[in-house]
């Protein structure tokens, strides 16, 4: 332990470093967040030398971040400006099904297409990793200085009994944090505010406790004009400054300090950051740019309420956390309840400190200023997120500073004031704990969502053999679960896909889940792999294994393909059969790929059996109903039935699982016992899939006049298995139930 502690910030850094290399490699180029955009912006300005002029409406390669301060691009264009770009333009080509800001579909997660998800270290790949370097360096410093600030937290004033270890926890919780790790190893200016930031803290902390000189003043002043030069979020520390520097001249009785740290972080903003904002006021006619860039992002639908910001604090605390990628990708669920439980926990720990300080003027200074840093960036958060759509946790992480160290100190308060045994050693394993899980996160969550499908040789024996040709590829076969389904559910199903050549341009494919009545109520769009293979570069010859899952949904949106044309629009209960539509498309034209067999002739519209889909709801009866009470099999009971003249309706209970699919029959018999009418029908939802207690319509159609002939008919109905003939028991003779008879005349 003795060697722990003395290394502790060296140890932790080291650990820090080597993790986040380990994140650049698990997420391939312009993956992370919005690094697409960020690297945009250090295109433009290493290829143009200028900055950029936001216009509304204009798509461009850096969408939003052109309305961010420059410092960060400025000295990202620098390094990449001697190195070869000129592929840029094929790097970063948009995934066009990209499902961004939904963790919970499977596929489409990567916002780029990539022939690999680890391209070597060349041309734009090699300066996108050029610049992850300077932003793991940046990171680096951030945890440099959060483990610097808590020494200076514990170690004066009110003195915890075990303060050793608190600055390896607020360390660790910062390094170690997974998406602060996977922030780090990225390209964005996030880096840059949050690394100057947390100097700012340290050196206020700093000020605090030896004074403020001119040196340090000197110091913050320029720190602070090169955060906001950074990001918006560099302009929060300013007011909290200046604030500790009144404090020191109340307490000190010297003025001094606070009127000359004054004129050097006014004098030394104007010099180095007040041009921007200038330039935003010529430019936009407003001091920070936020209502352009706004715009440019996309503002929200709908007004943000209290309501809305309870909504969307779940994923706001998770994106604190860990929620990677184009904020579509979770790890272990576990993980973030108990991230929340130990914020909690801190949080009463900290309530327990400040009651304990509270006589400790100095110490209770360095809290409350430390949480006015955190209240009021999570008020500039909120403001933004009221404008846009950007309730993610990470948002915080310029604050870090302030916000890791107050943790740590609340968890070891809580555990000394709890008197729990060996609690020095507690901040120790957590730290470690926590490191070793942010070493697991990227290999289990975040590299194989990247990763292509290997090819196969066939599809394995459990697949369902199908045939389709859609020009150069054919659906050989595929995979689902056969069960019921209800709204809101996900739809697993795989495809097997032969690949018979490339393509001149990409293809991507469509699956609607297609009721029985046509009504589509879900639907993927993709290019195949879920947006990680392109028919344009993959391997002739080889077999491919597609997964999805699509999310049903009870109102269905307007579907791609030729079938299920029809949105469903009754309110009623919903069972019935479903089925997957595939098929083959060039986006966005929609020029459709035709399916045909395996000789070359049309197939029209592929459909598969998935399963069946039901509400859950028990169709009520119909008007005008014969009441009837027979049972068939001891599995369904007909409930009642009503004819007109050419359809008839027949009610049903299940009373036990079928557990296979029958199909009703419905038949006008002779005096010599031959049929001459049917309407024989299977009922919507499969009886594999009815439960005891729930009750269904079935509608059967007869021919004009087939009950009205001269002479003498019965009608009889039953339950056969088509699968051979096998009727259902009834007490009645041939198991068929008589309904009607009609005299001739």
């Amino acid at each position: 332990m003795i060697f722990i502690y003395r290394h502790a910030l060296a140890l932790i850094l080291a650990a820090y470093v080597a993790l986040a290399l380990v994140y650049t490699w698990a997420t391939p180029p312009f993956e992370a967040s919005d690094e697409l955009w960020h690297f945009g912006l250090v295109q433009y300005i290493a290829e143009t030398g200028q900055l950029p002029v936001q216009v509304e409406g204009v798509e461009t390669i850096y969408e939003q971040e052109g309305s961010q301060p420059p410092l960060y691009y400025l000295l990202a264009a620098a390094l990449v400006k001697p190195l070869d770009r000129s592929d840029f333009d094929a790097a970063r080509q948009p995934n066009p099904h990209v499902i961004a800001g939904v963790p919970g579909y499977l596929g489409n997660k990567n916002l780029a297409l990539h022939d690999s998800p680890h391209p070597p270290p060349g041309g734009t790949a090699l300066a996108v990793y050029g610049v992850r370097m300077f932003s793991i360096a940046l990171g680096g410093v951030t945890v440099w200085a959060v483990y610097r600030s808590t020494q200076i937290l514990v170690g004066a004033g009110h003195v915890l009994p075990v303060r050793r270890p608190i600055p390896i926890l607020a360390a660790g919780l910062t390094a170690f944090n997974p998406m602060f790790l996977f922030i780090s190893a990225s390209v964005n200016n996030d880096n840059l505010v949050t690394a100057l930031n947390s100097l700012v803290i340290w050196l206020m902390l700093v000020s605090l406790r030896d004074g403020f000189t001119f040196r340090r003043s000197l110091m913050l002043a320029i720190l602070i004009a090169l955060a906001s030069l950074s990001k918006l979020s560099g302009l929060a520390p300013m007011p909290v400054v200046a604030l500790a520097a009144l404090w020191m001249a109340y307490r000190r009785r010297d003025w001094r300090g606070p009127v000359t740290l004054g004129a050097l972080m006014a004098g030394v903003w104007a010099v180095l950051a007040g041009w921007w904002y200038v330039r935003n006021v010529q430019l936009y006619g407003e001091l920070f740019g936020t209502g352009t860039m706004a715009a440019v992002a996309g503002m929200r639908d709908n007004p943000f309420t209290l309501q809305t910001l309870i909504e969307e604090f779940q994923g706001f605390r998770f994106g604190y956390w860990g929620v990677f990628g184009a904020f579509n990708i979770m790890t272990f669920r576990p993980f973030y309840d108990v991230m929340d439980a130990l914020v909690a926990l801190a949080l009463v720990g900290l309530a327990v400190h400040l009651w304990r300080a509270r006589h400790d003027h100095e110490q209770m200074a360095r809290l409350l200023l430390l949480g006015l840093i955190v209240v009021i960036g999570a008020a500039a958060v909120i403001t933004w997120t009221a404008q846009t759509y950007a309730s993610q946790g990470r948002l915080l992480f310029p604050y870090v500073a302030a916000i890791c160290p107050l943790l740590a100190l609340g968890l070891a308060e809580l555990t000394t004031w709890a008197r729990i045994h060996r609690a020095a050693f507690l901040p120790v394993a957590a730290t470690i704990i926590l490191a070793v899980f942010a070493l697991i996160v990227p290999f289990a969550s975040i590299a194989p969502v990247y990763a292509a499908p290997e090819p196969l040789e066939r599809p394995p024996d459990s697949a369902r053999p199908v045939y389709a040709r859609f020009g150069e590829v054919a659906l050989i076969g595929y995979e689902t679960p056969d069960r019921r389904y209800a709204p809101g559910d996900m739809l697993p199903v795989t495809l097997y896909w032969q690949v018979l050549g490339k393509t001149e341009r990409d293809l991507s494919l469509y699956l609607h889940a297609v009721l029985a009545d046509g009504s589509v109520i879900g639907k993927v769009d993709s290019y195949p792999g879920g947006g990680r293979l392109r028919t344009t570069t993959w391997q002739p010859g080889a077999v491919y294994a597609d997964e999805y899952a699509l999310p049903l949904l009870p109102s269905p949106p307007a579907p791609h393909g030729e079938g299920g044309e029809t949105a469903r629009t009754e309110t009623g209960p919903m069972a019935s059969k479903l089925r997957v539509q595939v098929g083959w498309w060039f986006y966005p034209a929609e020029d459709h790929i035709p399916a045909t067999t395996a000789d070359g002739q049309p197939m029209g519209v592929v459909m598969l059996d998935v399963g069946g889909f039901t509400d859950g709801e028990s169709e009520p009866a119909p008007e005008g109903l014969t009441p009837a009470r027979t049972d068939f099999g001891g599995k369904i009971r007909l409930l009642g039935w009503r004819r007109d003249e050419t359809r008839l309706t027949l009610y049903w209970e299940t009373l036990a699982p079928p557990g296979a699919d029958y199909t009703v029959f419905a038949q006008w018999l002779d005096t010599a016992n031959e049929v001459v009418a049917q309407g024989d029908a299977p009922p919507d939802l499969p009886t594999r899939f009815w439960l005891p207690g729930e009750r269904y319509v079935t509608r059967h159609t007869f021919p004009p006049g087939a009950a009205s002939t001269a002479e003498d008919h019965r009608l009889v109905i039953g339950w056969y298995d088509p699968n051979g003939g096998q009727r259902l028991a009834a007490d009645t003779p041939d198991d068929a139930l008589l309904l009607e008879t009609l005299t001739g005349r």
